[in-house]
């Protein structure tokens, strides 16, 4: 019996928390798990449930979509176009 609870915990997907910065230096916290990612703004958050993608990572409703490509991010929505995003502690993108 407690081998099934183990087996069930384990299962669980544990969330991946990075920091994201964009070319017009706005900063959010982005939670992944293989279901849904949670992008935090200082002014709100977004939701977003994982969907199929053939180019990258794709989490997305019909307010705002995030898509995940290694250390880069392209996040947009209505009020939030913000297509050159790189993880923090990461190597920075080229300076054009």
């Amino acid at each position: 019996m407690a081998w099934l609870i183990i087996l069930a915990v384990a299962s669980i997907s544990q969330p991946q928390i990075a920091t994201y910065q964009c070319l017009d230096d706005t900063v959010f916290t982005l939670s992944t798990t293989d279901e849904i990612a949670i992008v935090r703004f200082r002014d709100g958050e977004y939701r977003l449930p994982r969907r199929r993608s053939s180019i990258a990572i794709k989490y997305a409703t019909e307010e705002a979509t995030l898509y995940l490509d290694g250390d880069f991010a392209a996040f947009a929505s209505n009020e939030r176009p913000l297509p050159g995003c790189y993880k923090l502690g990461s190597h920075k993108p080229p300076v054009p």
